[in-house]
């Protein structure tokens, strides 16, 4: 029927009509074609590699829910092993506190008295009392509290684990009275000031961001490698960006190296297994020779070393132990 109507409707049409309706029908199918032509053969993204001397921040997730958490009044933890990029987070986090119109303290481990006076320095707190005379530390520290309970600014310690125990408790009594800082720690103890904040644990970076940082590297040293060397000096890093650019020096240099220096960890579980399997079999000698001694012996080894492979089996992986 339908067919039959449209031919009918072409029938009845002239030539001119007919060649015009054909023509209006070619413009309509023209673009569409041409937009799907274009989409064939366009090229993908790609991610633009830092050129050097650029400085780009792979970690924009932690940088944005540091910040958040700092703005909210509150204290953060940033855990990770070295050179896996704490510092340069932390520099972040300054920079865009500082843009916003905020007071930072950034200080590194050094005696209490030095870290409390480089805080007041960047406060700009007086550290001479009326008559001239230094503050004491603990003077220091009442007059760093009572400018941060007066004013909204910002702490923030690098290192932390290498304070002083006693630094470390008056920061704790600092987080209780709201002062927002921002501490970083390789393997933090479970203890103190770093028990009572939430923490971030750093990962390794994702191998392309660990090749744009060598790539970076090796531009700067006007070096050329070769995507091979780039995937065999990777394995060297393991995620981490400080080994990433030790491990284009070292190509740099010349250095033959073996192989990644990245945390190395070696299972012992199975050899306890086997040792313990050692130890009962030694318990049925024992028991068929008639050896006593030998058959108490195996059997108190042997429940020992099973319970103790039991007991590593039984730990929460590394990625979420609390050091």
């Amino acid at each position: 029927m339908l067919v039959t109507g449209a031919i009918v409707a072409v029938n009845g049409l002239n030539p001119l009509s007919l060649i015009a309706l054909v023509v209006s029908g070619v413009l309509a199918i023209a673009p569409k074609l041409k937009v799907s032509s274009k989409n064939e053969t366009q090229e993908p993204i790609t991610e633009t590699i830092p050129t050097p001397g650029d400085f780009k921040i792979y970690r924009q997730a932690e940088l944005n829910r540091t910040t958040a958490s700092l703005l909210a009044d509150g204290a953060i933890l940033i855990a990770g092993e070295d050179g896996s990029g704490k510092s340069v987070l932390a520099g972040a986090v300054v920079e865009k506190l500082q843009d916003e119109g905020f007071m930072v303290a950034f200080i590194e481990p050094a005696t209490p008295k030095q870290m409390l006076l480089e805080i007041a320095h960047q406060f700009e707190i007086p550290t001479e009392n009326l008559e001239g005379k230094s503050l004491t530390a603990d003077k220091l520290q009442r007059a760093i509290a009572q400018f941060l309970e007066e004013n909204t600014a910002f702490i923030v310690l690098d290192d932390a684990h290498c304070c002083d125990t006693k630094f470390r408790m008056w920061l704790k009594q600092l987080c209780k009275s709201g002062v927002p800082m921002l501490l970083l720690a390789t393997d933090p103890p479970r203890k103190d000031v770093f028990i009572n904040i939430p923490r971030i644990e750093l990962k390794p970076l994702p191998e392309y961001a660990i090749r744009e940082i060598m790539i970076q590297a090796a531009a700067e040293r006007a070096i050329a490698l070769k995507p091979s060397e780039l995937s065999k000096l990777q394995e060297r890093a393991g995620g981490n960006p400080m080994l990433a650019a030790r491990a284009v020096d070292e190509e740099y240099l010349g250095l033959d190296i073996e192989g990644a220096d990245h945390r190395r960890y070696f299972d012992i579980t199975p050899l306890i297994l086997l040792a313990g399997i050692a130890f009962v079999i030694m318990r049925f000698i024992g028991l068929g020779t008639g050896d006593q001694a030998l058959y108490i012996f195996g059997g108190i080894a042997a429940a020992v070393f099973l319970g103790l492979s039991r007991l590593l089996y039984n730990l929460p992986p590394e990625d979420r132990r609390i050091r």
